[in-house]
């Protein structure tokens, strides 16, 4: 909760308890109480915080014609619903894109499209997706792409990320200038604090070692295809491994 949503709170309750300074409230001042802290929340978030959180970003001019023809977002080039947590504040149900190319997420309001500061977005969901901001440093994220958003697989003692990235290259055929887009995938486990880029089967493999056989099994008898399904692949072994070492 914001320090500005705190502070709308805590009128309230110093206003209603100015008339019952000597007595209990009662019943029905609690519940009144209560119903006052919720319309007032409820007015922040749908104004106030609007326009205090979300809308501290650049205005987001978008792609010419030919570039959105090969999509450089995440699945679809149309706003979607989501989720968003923006300097340690909750938002719901936000129009959002997450450009691969650019790797930020533009919000859509009444009027505008606008690029969120991805330092401020500690994560955002699309749909049944979701996604968190992790950052690159020497010590724990050696192996990390970069700082920035990576879709998460699984959340849990020991986690799965999913990094996607688009590169977008121009190309002139005769007189016409056209442009061509590239999807690179990475993933990362996160174990005893330190990333992993995941490369291959074997990969995964070394990294849970001290249940090599347990995996071995588990990838022979789920019939596993790390190349032709590699997240579910991936997401299915990184649970089984945090099942059986609970």
């Amino acid at each position: 909760m914001s320090a500005l949503r705190n502070l709308c709170v805590n009128a309230i309750f110093i206003f209603l308890s100015l008339g019952s300074a000597k007595a209990q409230l009662s019943s029905k001042d609690s519940s009144f109480l209560q119903n006052s802290v919720k319309n007032v929340l409820t007015f922040y978030d749908q104004n106030i915080g609007e326009q205090s959180g979300k809308f501290n970003g650049s205005q987001n001019i978008g792609y010419p014609i030919a570039v959105l023809d090969k999509n450089p977002y995440y699945n679809s080039p149309n706003f979607a619903r989501g989720y968003i947590i923006y300097d340690h504040v909750f938002y719901n149900n936000v129009s959002l894109l997450y450009d691969e190319a650019a790797d930020l997420v533009i919000l859509q309001d009444s009027s505008h499209k606008i690029e969120l500061i991805s330092e401020k977005l500690e994560g955002f969901g699309i749909l049944d997706d979701q996604f968190k901001y992790l950052v690159k440093n020497e010590i724990t994220s050696n192996d990390l792409l970069k700082s920035g958003f990576y879709q998460v697989l699984v959340d849990n003692k020991i986690s799965l990320y999913k990094k996607e990235t688009k590169k977008i290259s121009e190309q002139i055929i005769g007189t016409d200038l056209t442009y061509q887009i590239e999807t690179y995938t990475h993933h990362y486990v996160l174990k005893d604090n330190q990333y992993h880029e995941i490369q291959s089967k074997n990969t995964i493999i070394r990294l849970f070692k001290d249940k090599e056989k347990e995996i071995k099994r588990f990838i022979k008898t789920q019939h596993l295809s790390y190349r032709k399904e590699k997240d579910n692949m991936l997401k299915d072994v990184v649970e089984y491994y945090n099942l059986i070492t609970q």
